[in-house]
């Protein structure tokens, strides 16, 4: 007797043609996670039933879709639901530990909030020692006298509850510009991480720290009364160093959808530093603009996650006196599910 060799591969397949929509299904889940992403995109339901799978092996089964999808899964008795953005659904990939893994490609455009169904199989195929050992035991059974089995059946087990899911953290760099009330523009970053509360810190500079934290040796000065002496005396001249600089850190949340906002306190700086000198004498007078402002910093502002991409749009003050308004642009690092 000869018999022909295989490998031991457990092998996942789709049943053919037993991809389907099921007619009057919808998703009614009443837990919001399971009926949209954090795009705020409707999820459609696949149920994947399963045959020559155990439940164990069931609940170690991993599901994936393209990039712009998000997914959850519910485990239930003899098939699993997925939960899947509907409206970017191209293919799914079915993985295991000990199986292979299969993706298969969807045949129709996804519905949102619609039902559907396949049927996954394990064809494992047997080795060349199970086949002689199976027809070993047969023979030595057909010698023995017929004996009566009595088989426990086994109990009925509960379904599970399914846990949702934890989603993931989510981390995010922005790159920002800012103009304030007196046209003083400056530049920097933000960099934070939530789920849906998190925190964030952002810090902004126009590049330049001259006479910064010298402000106790320097005279205030009204911006007009400056421009009086210069007018007044010819030989005066002037030279302006702006500065600005800030960090503010506090806290993100997220309010509906994609939409988060931001509020934040710290420390603040924005002032204009004259330094005046009179070229006839080579005497040199400094002085601080009136506008500037030093110490507390707020940030009130909406920042809005798109995919792996962030928009933000802030509002900053320093001591409520000098007000700024900020622009960035990121990326959003981590898992999308």
């Amino acid at each position: 007797m000869v018999l022909s060799s295989y490998g031991a591969l457990a092998q996942l397949e789709i049943k053919p043609d037993s991809f389907k929509e099921v007619e009057g299904f919808v998703n009614i889940n009443p837990d919001p996670n399971y009926q949209s992403d954090d795009n705020n995109q409707p999820f459609a339901v696949i149920k994947v039933r399963t045959e020559n799978i155990t439940d164990k092996q069931r609940r170690e089964l991993r599901f994936e879709g393209n990039a712009a999808t998000f997914t959850l899964t519910e485990y239930k008795i003899g098939e699993v639901w997925v939960y899947i953005t509907a409206k970017y659904a191209d293919y799914i990939k079915i993985s295991h530990p000990d199986f292979s893994t299969i993706e298969f490609a969807l045949p129709c455009d996804l519905k949102p909030k619609c039902g559907y169904e396949m049927t996954l199989v394990n064809n494992a195929k047997t080795t060349d020692d199970e086949i002689l050992e199976r027809l070993k035991r047969l023979e030595e059974s057909s010698k023995q006298e017929p004996k009566v089995v009595y088989v426990e059946k086994p109990a009925e087990q509960k379904p599970k509850t399914p846990t949702t899911p934890r989603k993931p953290w989510n981390t995010f760099v922005t790159l920002n510009f800012s103009n304030n009330m007196y046209n003083q523009a400056a530049f920097g970053f933000t960099v934070g991480t939530m789920r849906k509360v998190g925190v964030f810190l952002t810090f902004m500079t126009d590049g330049v720290f001259t006479n910064v934290g010298e402000e106790d040796k320097w005279d205030h000065m009204k911006a007009e009364t400056i421009q009086v002496i210069l007018d007044e005396n010819p030989s005066y001249r002037a030279e302006r160093s702006y500065v600005s600089m800030s960090v503010i850190g506090g806290v993100i949340f997220k309010v509906y959808g994609p939409l988060n906002v931001k509020i934040g306190g710290g420390y603040s700086n924005t002032s204009l530093w004259v330094k005046m000198y009179d070229i006839s004498d080579n005497r040199i007078d400094y002085w601080v603009s009136d506008y500037s402002s030093y110490g507390f910093g707020g940030l009130l502002g909406l920042q809005a996650h798109f995919g792996h991409f962030a928009v933000s749009l802030d509002g900053a003050t320093t001591n409520f006196k000098v007000f700024e308004g900020r622009i960035g642009l990121g990326y959003v690092f981590g898992k999308k599910q």
